[in-house]
Protein backbone atom coordinates (compact mmCIF):
# COMPACT_ATOMS: atom_id res chain seq x y z
CA UNK A 1 0.00 0.00 0.00
CA UNK A 2 1.38 3.43 -0.96
CA UNK A 3 1.81 6.22 1.60
CA UNK A 4 -1.10 8.12 0.06
CA UNK A 5 -3.33 5.03 0.27
CA UNK A 6 -2.26 4.47 3.89
CA UNK A 7 -3.08 8.09 4.77
CA UNK A 8 -6.49 7.86 3.11
CA UNK A 9 -7.19 4.59 4.93
CA UNK A 10 -6.20 6.23 8.24
CA UNK A 11 -8.68 9.05 7.57
CA UNK A 12 -11.48 6.64 6.67
CA UNK A 13 -10.90 4.46 9.75
CA UNK A 14 -10.86 7.51 12.03
CA UNK A 15 -13.88 9.06 10.34
CA UNK A 16 -15.85 5.84 10.71
CA UNK A 17 -15.38 6.02 14.49
CA UNK A 18 -16.61 9.63 14.46
CA UNK A 19 -19.71 8.82 12.38
CA UNK A 20 -20.57 5.87 14.63
CA UNK A 21 -20.17 8.05 17.71
CA UNK A 22 -21.88 11.24 16.47
CA UNK A 23 -24.09 10.22 13.54
CA UNK A 24 -23.77 12.25 10.34
CA UNK A 25 -25.48 15.61 10.84
CA UNK A 26 -23.28 16.98 13.63
CA UNK A 27 -19.89 15.81 12.29
CA UNK A 28 -17.45 18.44 11.06
CA UNK A 29 -14.13 18.15 9.26
CA UNK A 30 -12.54 19.35 12.52
CA UNK A 31 -13.97 16.28 14.32
CA UNK A 32 -12.41 13.98 11.74
CA UNK A 33 -9.08 15.84 11.78
CA UNK A 34 -8.89 15.57 15.59
CA UNK A 35 -9.82 11.86 15.57
CA UNK A 36 -7.15 11.06 12.96
CA UNK A 37 -4.47 13.31 14.43
CA UNK A 38 -3.64 14.86 11.06
CA UNK A 39 -3.28 18.42 9.83
CA UNK A 40 -6.12 20.38 8.24
CA UNK A 41 -4.17 20.48 4.99
CA UNK A 42 -3.62 16.71 5.22
CA UNK A 43 -7.30 15.84 5.06
CA UNK A 44 -8.09 18.31 2.27
CA UNK A 45 -5.57 16.58 0.01
CA UNK A 46 -8.05 13.69 -0.13
CA UNK A 47 -11.51 15.06 0.72
CA UNK A 48 -13.31 18.37 0.18
CA UNK A 49 -16.06 17.98 2.77
CA UNK A 50 -17.77 15.71 5.30
CA UNK A 51 -20.14 14.27 2.66
CA UNK A 52 -17.21 13.00 0.57
CA UNK A 53 -15.60 11.41 3.62
CA UNK A 54 -18.88 9.79 4.65
CA UNK A 55 -19.67 8.26 1.26
CA UNK A 56 -16.15 6.78 1.09
CA UNK A 57 -16.47 5.42 4.64
CA UNK A 58 -19.76 3.70 3.78
CA UNK A 59 -18.45 2.26 0.50
CA UNK A 60 -15.34 0.89 2.22
CA UNK A 61 -17.44 -0.52 5.08
CA UNK A 62 -19.75 -2.37 2.67
CA UNK A 63 -16.88 -3.66 0.52
CA UNK A 64 -15.30 -5.08 3.67
CA UNK A 65 -18.59 -6.75 4.69
CA UNK A 66 -18.87 -8.45 1.28
CA UNK A 67 -15.23 -9.59 1.43
CA UNK A 68 -15.80 -10.91 4.98
CA UNK A 69 -18.80 -13.04 4.00
CA UNK A 70 -16.91 -14.39 0.97
CA UNK A 71 -13.91 -15.24 3.17
CA UNK A 72 -16.18 -16.86 5.76
CA UNK A 73 -17.82 -19.00 3.08
CA UNK A 74 -14.45 -20.06 1.66
CA UNK A 75 -13.11 -20.82 5.14
CA UNK A 76 -16.12 -22.76 6.41
CA UNK A 77 -17.20 -24.66 3.33
CA UNK A 78 -20.24 -25.45 5.48
CA UNK A 79 -23.44 -23.68 4.52
CA UNK A 80 -25.28 -24.10 7.83
CA UNK A 81 -22.34 -22.74 9.76
CA UNK A 82 -22.06 -19.77 7.39
CA UNK A 83 -25.76 -19.03 7.85
CA UNK A 84 -25.53 -19.36 11.63
CA UNK A 85 -22.49 -17.05 11.69
CA UNK A 86 -24.31 -14.51 9.50
CA UNK A 87 -27.40 -14.39 11.73
CA UNK A 88 -25.30 -14.32 14.91
CA UNK A 89 -23.53 -11.26 13.49
CA UNK A 90 -26.87 -9.66 12.58
CA UNK A 91 -28.16 -10.24 16.11
CA UNK A 92 -25.04 -8.68 17.62
CA UNK A 93 -25.40 -5.63 15.37
CA UNK A 94 -29.13 -5.22 15.97
CA UNK A 95 -28.64 -5.25 19.74
CA UNK A 96 -25.76 -2.75 19.48
CA UNK A 97 -26.91 -0.21 16.91
CA UNK A 98 -25.02 2.51 18.77
CA UNK A 99 -21.85 0.86 17.41
CA UNK A 100 -22.95 0.94 13.76
CA UNK A 101 -23.09 3.41 10.87
CA UNK A 102 -26.85 2.94 10.45
CA UNK A 103 -27.93 6.09 12.32
CA UNK A 104 -25.45 8.18 10.33
CA UNK A 105 -26.72 6.58 7.11
CA UNK A 106 -30.33 7.47 7.97
CA UNK A 107 -29.34 11.05 8.81
CA UNK A 108 -27.45 11.30 5.52
CA UNK A 109 -30.49 10.01 3.63
CA UNK A 110 -32.90 12.48 5.23
CA UNK A 111 -30.58 15.47 4.82
CA UNK A 112 -29.67 14.77 1.18
CA UNK A 113 -32.73 14.73 -1.04
CA UNK A 114 -31.22 14.90 -4.54
CA UNK A 115 -31.37 11.87 -6.82
CA UNK A 116 -27.64 11.08 -6.86
CA UNK A 117 -27.55 10.90 -3.05
CA UNK A 118 -30.74 8.82 -3.05
CA UNK A 119 -29.10 6.49 -5.57
CA UNK A 120 -26.08 6.20 -3.28
CA UNK A 121 -28.32 5.36 -0.32
CA UNK A 122 -30.26 2.76 -2.34
CA UNK A 123 -27.03 1.18 -3.57
CA UNK A 124 -25.69 0.84 -0.03
CA UNK A 125 -29.04 -0.46 1.24
CA UNK A 126 -28.95 -3.19 -1.40
CA UNK A 127 -25.46 -4.24 -0.33
CA UNK A 128 -27.24 -6.20 2.39
CA UNK A 129 -28.91 -8.14 -0.41
CA UNK A 130 -25.57 -8.71 -2.16
CA UNK A 131 -24.21 -10.28 1.04
CA UNK A 132 -27.30 -12.48 1.45
CA UNK A 133 -27.14 -13.53 -2.21
CA UNK A 134 -23.51 -14.61 -1.80
CA UNK A 135 -24.59 -16.84 1.07
CA UNK A 136 -27.62 -18.27 -0.78
CA UNK A 137 -25.61 -18.99 -3.94
CA UNK A 138 -23.18 -20.92 -1.77
CA UNK A 139 -26.16 -22.80 -0.30
CA UNK A 140 -27.45 -23.67 -3.76
CA UNK A 141 -24.01 -24.94 -4.76
CA UNK A 142 -24.01 -27.17 -1.67
CA UNK A 143 -27.63 -28.20 -2.39
CA UNK A 144 -28.56 -26.92 1.05
CA UNK A 145 -31.16 -24.33 -0.09
CA UNK A 146 -34.58 -25.55 -1.21
CA UNK A 147 -35.50 -22.24 -2.85
CA UNK A 148 -34.98 -21.84 -6.58
CA UNK A 149 -35.96 -18.15 -6.53
CA UNK A 150 -33.10 -16.98 -4.32
CA UNK A 151 -33.47 -13.40 -5.57
CA UNK A 152 -36.92 -13.14 -4.01
CA UNK A 153 -35.75 -14.98 -0.89
CA UNK A 154 -32.83 -12.54 -0.52
CA UNK A 155 -35.25 -9.59 -0.86
CA UNK A 156 -37.47 -10.99 1.91
CA UNK A 157 -34.55 -11.52 4.28
CA UNK A 158 -33.07 -8.11 3.45
CA UNK A 159 -36.31 -6.25 4.13
CA UNK A 160 -36.87 -8.08 7.40
CA UNK A 161 -33.34 -7.25 8.61
CA UNK A 162 -33.53 -3.63 7.44
CA UNK A 163 -36.91 -3.27 9.17
CA UNK A 164 -35.38 -4.54 12.40
CA UNK A 165 -32.56 -2.02 12.01
CA UNK A 166 -35.00 0.85 11.65
CA UNK A 167 -36.99 -0.38 14.65
CA UNK A 168 -33.87 -0.77 16.76
CA UNK A 169 -32.85 2.88 16.31
CA UNK A 170 -36.35 4.28 16.83
CA UNK A 171 -37.28 2.25 19.92
CA UNK A 172 -35.95 -0.37 22.29
CA UNK A 173 -35.75 -3.79 20.70
CA UNK A 174 -35.52 -6.93 22.81
CA UNK A 175 -33.16 -9.82 22.31
CA UNK A 176 -36.19 -12.12 22.22
CA UNK A 177 -37.75 -10.18 19.33
CA UNK A 178 -34.48 -10.13 17.38
CA UNK A 179 -34.00 -13.86 17.88
CA UNK A 180 -37.58 -14.68 16.82
CA UNK A 181 -37.36 -12.58 13.64
CA UNK A 182 -33.97 -13.94 12.66
CA UNK A 183 -35.40 -17.41 13.23
CA UNK A 184 -38.09 -16.50 10.66
CA UNK A 185 -35.29 -15.65 8.21
CA UNK A 186 -33.62 -18.99 8.93
CA UNK A 187 -36.93 -20.81 8.39
CA UNK A 188 -37.39 -19.05 5.05
CA UNK A 189 -34.01 -20.38 3.93
CA UNK A 190 -34.97 -23.90 4.99
CA UNK A 191 -38.46 -23.82 3.39
CA UNK A 192 -39.47 -24.56 -0.19
CA UNK A 193 -41.73 -21.49 -0.36
CA UNK A 194 -39.46 -19.53 -2.70
CA UNK A 195 -39.77 -21.57 -5.87
CA UNK A 196 -39.72 -20.06 -9.37
CA UNK A 197 -43.27 -19.24 -10.39
CA UNK A 198 -44.72 -19.38 -6.86
CA UNK A 199 -46.41 -16.21 -5.65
Amino acid sequence: MSKAAEKKDLILRGAKKVFIRKGFSSVTMKDIIEECGISRGGIYLYFSNVEEVFTEVVKKHNEEKIRDIQANIEKNQDFNRSVDDFFAEQKEKLLNMDKSLFVAMMEFCFSHKNSSNRDFYTEQFHNTKVIIMEMLKFGQKKQAVAATDIDRLADSIMFLIEGLRSLSVSSRISEKLVESQLRVCREMIDSDLFQEGKT
